[in-house]
């Protein structure tokens, strides 16, 4: 299994894999993750399989690198690659040490380096018909070209699935598998207990990255005096949020965890009012499913896969992206119907029991990287098909 996010990152593929690859342990599969770190001197020691840090810190060409020849080594002793980051160094040491891969794609490379780099200001619907110069089409290049060459290609959503098929991949090679959690609230680690306060508290939790709109959470407390603001995550928009909400006069409502551990998050979640995910674009947020686990009502943004588990007013609220007005509605609208919040809640939890079960994630995701190890002649599949919990 190859990411570039694992713990203590945050993120979809950070809570993804570690859990995904303990359970294929316990199912008899020798596992290895090989993923990109900030320190190299983590006690992996705990996960009932092997882990390979590479540092994030490396020159870029020379992590490159080196990421590549790791993953081509691990691949020689394995009979499959399981991408879920890394994309091109997985492909290409796959390619080499003649193993197929299955990539779980969970958001566009693509237009979030285009992003980063400024070189595209819309959405992630809009760039996939923009008119792109030398270096967006290269961005693409980078991003479709593992998914052309791999045995299967995973999606956690119906919108995702849609996505993928419009870079060119083979439908009957797309896969929908929806994310799920554990519904054993108490295997959640412990906490430490969030300062007392009087109000009521909204959490969010993501990489601090400018489409998840954290910007706009942290002014939103301006007009709502009685509410703050826990947010769990790091990242480039670290500094800026900090300044951002100095410069509002907002500080003291604003609590920054940090780059906390994933297995904390669930934790920390519990001792919310409500969960809010701001995001312009979302494949299909493993985070929400967290935070109905938790038993806390859900406000997201209807883009991407979010409205796959957000059902506007029965499972959550569902709000436009990049509305700060809907946004306060939305939280004021929770604060002062506790009917509503408890109504979500419990179909939240009905939702998750039926449609969102690991048990069922993991059968599904087995099977499809048994088949692909099995052999690298193509299988027929149906055309998007889904796994057993949808």
């Amino acid at each position: 299994m190859v990411t570039g996010i694992f713990p203590p990152d945050l993120g979809g593929p950070a809570s993804y894999v570690p859990r995904m690859a303990a359970a294929l342990a316990a199912r008899g599969r020798q596992v290895e993750v090989i993923c990109l770190s900030d320190r190299l001197d983590h006690d992996d020691s705990a996960h009932p399989f092997s882990v390979r840090r590479i540092s994030r810190r490396l020159f870029f060409p020379v992590r490159i690198a080196a990421a590549t020849l790791a993953i081509w080594r691990a691949a020689r002793h394995h009979d499959l690659v399981y991408v879920n980051g890394l994309g091109s160094e997985a492909s290409l040491a796959a390619l080499l040490a003649g193993r197929p891969t299955v990539h779980k794609v969970v958001g566009d490379y693509a237009w979030e380096r285009a992003k980063s780099q400024d070189l595209f200001d819309g959405t992630i619907d809009e760039y996939q018909v923009a008119k792109k110069g030398l270096s967006l089409r290269l961005f693409d290049l980078v991003r479709s070209l593992p998914q052309r060459l791999a045995h299967e290609v995973i999606v956690p959503s119906r919108y995702l699935a849609g996505l993928v098929e419009s870079w060119g991949i083979s439908r009957d090679k797309i896969r929908v598998i929806y994310n799920a959690v554990a519904l054993d609230r108490s295997a959640a680690h412990a906490v430490p207990a969030l300062p007392a306060w009087s109000g009521r508290t909204l959490i969010t939790a993501c990489r601090l990255v400018a489409w998840k709109g954290v910007d706009a959470l942290v002014r939103l407390l301006h007009v709502l005096p009685d509410t703050r603001l826990v947010i769990a995550g790091s990242g480039p928009l670290w500094d800026e949020l900090h300044a951002l909400a100095r410069t509002t006069g907002v500080a003291e409502r604003v609590l920054f965890l940090g780059n906390i551990p994933s297995s904390a998050v669930a934790g920390y979640l519990a001792q919310a009012d409500a969960f809010v995910l701001n995001s312009t674009y979302e494949g299909l947020p493993h985070v929400v499913l967290e935070a109905m686990s938790a038993c806390i009502p859900v406000i997201a943004t209807a883009v991407g896969g979010t409205g796959e588990v957000v059902v506007h007013d029965q499972t959550g609220l569902l709000i436009p992206a990049g509305d700060p007005a809907a946004l306060r509605a939305a939280v004021e609208r929770l604060w002062a119907d506790p009917a509503l919040r408890a109504r979500l809640v419990d179909h939240a939890a009905v939702q998750l029991a039926d449609r969102f079960v690991f048990d069922a994630m993991l059968a599904a995701t087995d099977a499809a990287l048994t088949a692909a190890a099995a052999s690298t002649q193509r299988r027929p599949t149906a055309p998007f098909g889904t796994s057993p919990a949808t």
